[in-house]
């Protein structure tokens, strides 16, 4: 009996631990793509990786036209995604699930055009977000490089693993949190 229990002990741990590694995997792909899309501006790419109630907040429109936009303003912003460095257990709530993600990436930012001379309102503003020691500036270069440790949460109907993305962490996504149930909150944290 004892031999019977510790095996389905050991089989359950062994699942566990192989569908984390299998969702880490999954996760890593869709930043990958995430990041790609991004950095080459597939801006359709990139939408259809967020998660739909967020353009109840600003419409999917409106969205694509601030990314669109960000070039036209003298942003030019690149993501190198190096890792996924933790995700959480995944949630069931309603007929959705969530997990949070934790991740570590590259980030960098070079400013042209209208804002080549706003290095000095940016500083602050990266410096803020992402912690001092993780903020260089390259006067030469007139760009930012940023160590972004970053967090998502990716939410999925309880069906699929077609999962969809919230960016949990700068000042101007604190509103995105309400499409988390607090008590799924609760949890991830």
């Amino acid at each position: 009996m004892k031999k019977i229990t510790i095996l389905f002990l050991l089989s359950f741990v062994i699942t566990s631990v192989f569908g984390q590694t299998t969702l880490k995997q999954h996760f890593e792909k869709d930043l990958r793509n995430y990041t790609t899309a991004f950095n080459n501006k597939q801006w359709s790419t990139v939408t259809q990786m967020m998660y739909p109630p967020m353009f109840k907040m600003m419409s999917k429109d409106n969205m694509l036209m601030v990314l669109e936009q960000m070039d036209n303003l003298g942003v030019q912003m690149t993501t190198d995604f190096r890792s996924v460095d933790n995700i959480s257990k995944v949630v069931d709530y309603g007929n959705e699930k969530f997990c949070k993600i934790k991740y570590y990436g590259i980030i960098e930012v070079k400013l042209t055009g209208l804002m080549s001379q706003g290095s000095s309102l940016m500083q602050p503003q990266f410096e803020q977000e992402f912690g001092k020691e993780n903020v260089k500036y390259n006067e030469t270069s007139n760009s930012f490089t940023i160590q972004a440790h970053r967090s998502m949460v990716a939410v999925a109907d309880k069906k699929t693993d077609n999962w969809k993305y919230i960016d949990v962490n700068s000042p101007q996504a604190k509103g995105l949190k309400r499409l988390i149930p607090e008590k799924v909150q609760e949890q991830l944290d």
